[in-house]
């Protein structure tokens, strides 16, 4: 018999609390309580409050939720893709995930975050365990599991990676390659991108490089600001001390309130909209 988890409104509500109703909606279908489904989040959880839930069915649930935590705080890299996708079977292209890895030790999840738009691909692995003292000479074995996050936009045709392990992403990247039957290519963001958005937001920090055939200075590769206002910084001090950073070299990284850039392609994001509105400015097009 499978470990069971009995759920509480209170839990749920804070689980429910970052997803959408269609996300919550999708979730729940698969999970035998008849058409909660169709209902709203609000409603879903007055209905599964004290009913108990199979501990990977719950788990799905932490790792959605876990998504939109780690979507605003973690670095994410940039890929376009070669071939065309209209659409996705989030089964289908679990178990062709699944079956093309061939492992006990790793998994991959996938997510219909919007339909025909937008899937959360999540590739769970085991690494080596980690051996934990409890008390005096007391010590538990812990199979550490670490995850790669992968988010496809259908219609941006983008797909987001986040994950601290290169060797683990380049896996992650292979097998959904030929799941899907394309190629990712990275994403880079031309300085122009990073100065026009800049321009109406407020900059916390910013960095600029520092060419040398530019600035006439070597041994300096990049220039770092940190403040409450970058921008409008730069603009007094160029009015009157006449320093101006931007003639060292080309914006190369910016931070706002909502979202972080770099021309190398890497990314956070705080918030959907702001995402949605990036990804449409920066999309490069397929080789």
């Amino acid at each position: 018999m499978p470990k069971k988890v009995k759920l509480s409104k209170d839990v749920l509500q804070i689980l429910f609390k970052p997803m959408s109703n269609k996300v919550v909606q999708n979730l729940v279908k698969g999970w035998g309580f008849g058409p909660v489904g169709n209902l709203k989040k609000e409603e879903i959880v007055n209905v599964l409050d004290g009913k108990e839930l199979i501990l990977p069915k719950f788990l799905d649930l932490l790792l959605l939720n876990d998504m939109n935590t780690v979507f605003k705080v973690n670095m994410w890299d940039l890929y376009n893709y070669s071939n065309s996708i209209t659409d996705i079977d989030v089964n289908d292209l679990e178990n062709v995930l699944n079956q093309t890895l061939k492992s006990d030790k790793a998994s991959f999840r996938v997510f219909e975050l919007s339909k025909g738009k937008e899937y959360y691909v999540v590739y769970s692995f085991e690494e080596e365990p980690l051996l934990v003292e409890q008390w005096d000479f007391d010590y538990k074995v812990i199979n550490q599991v670490s995850r790669i996050r992968g988010i496809i936009n259908l219609d941006k045709q983008t797909l987001l990676i986040g994950g601290d392990s290169n060797k683990k992403v380049e896996e992650f990247k292979k097998t959904l390659q030929k799941a899907l039957s394309t190629k990712f290519s990275p994403i880079t963001i031309p300085p122009y991108v990073l100065q026009e958005f800049t321009e109406n937001e407020t900059v916390e920090k910013a960095a600029f490089a520092c060419d040398s055939q530019i600035s006439g200075v070597k041994g300096i590769q990049k220039i770092t600001l940190e403040g409450k206002d970058i921008i409008g910084a730069i603009k007094g001090l160029q009015a009157r001390q006449e320093i101006d950073f931007r003639r060292v070299g080309p914006l190369i990284e910016a931070e706002t309130p909502k979202i972080y850039l770099s021309t190398e392609g890497k990314i956070i994001m705080k918030d959907q909209k702001t995402k949605d509105k990036i990804l449409k400015k920066i999309k490069a097009p397929p080789e």
